[in-house]
């Protein structure tokens, strides 16, 4: 189960729950830094070089930076490590107006425990990759990436 975040309440039965921000899942701390370099991030995705990520680049993207993150190896993501690792990556605390670490976990979290597994970082990679695949074509080009992760990146989506 994937977790609605929808800014301020949630809706955790959502089907397919998307999430204004996965990975950061998200998010995740390199996409963090999407916002001011979304072609850096876009380029060490591109994992072939061909201008565009596929659904497995992004996969595999993902789950580098879930490994990231993973600071003491146990499997899971807490708030902590999401937040030591997005200042070890941007040099800088998530900025005003963006989701807390806490945040992009509980948009994700299926269990509701506050922590982040292998598991529910993918799910919340797949649907981002969907989310941010305005033309259905299976890629992301540089111009979706870029809108996708920036606008996942400030609460309320917008």
């Amino acid at each position: 189960m994937v977790r609605e975040l929808a800014m301020p309440a949630y809706k955790p039965h959502s089907p397919l729950g998307w999430l204004p921000m996965v990975f950061a899942l998200a998010a995740l701390p390199a996409y963090a830094a999407t916002a001011a370099e979304p072609q850096s991030s876009f380029k060490a995705m591109d994992a072939n070089g061909d201008g565009r990520v596929s659904r497995d680049e992004h996969a595999a993207g993902a789950k580098r930076m879930f490994d990231a993150m993973d600071a003491n190896k146990d499997g899971r993501v807490t708030a902590a490590e999401m937040d030591a690792a997005h200042e070890k990556v941007t040099g800088k605390k998530a900025g005003k107006g963006e989701l807390s670490s806490a945040e992009k976990i509980r948009a994700v979290d299926a269990d509701g425990d506050g922590i982040l597994t292998a598991a529910e970082h993918a799910a919340g990679s797949k649907a981002m990759f969907d989310r941010m695949d305005t033309n259905r074509d299976g890629f992301l080009g540089a111009d979706e990436f870029a809108a996708g992760h920036a606008k996942m990146l400030r609460k309320n989506g917008k």
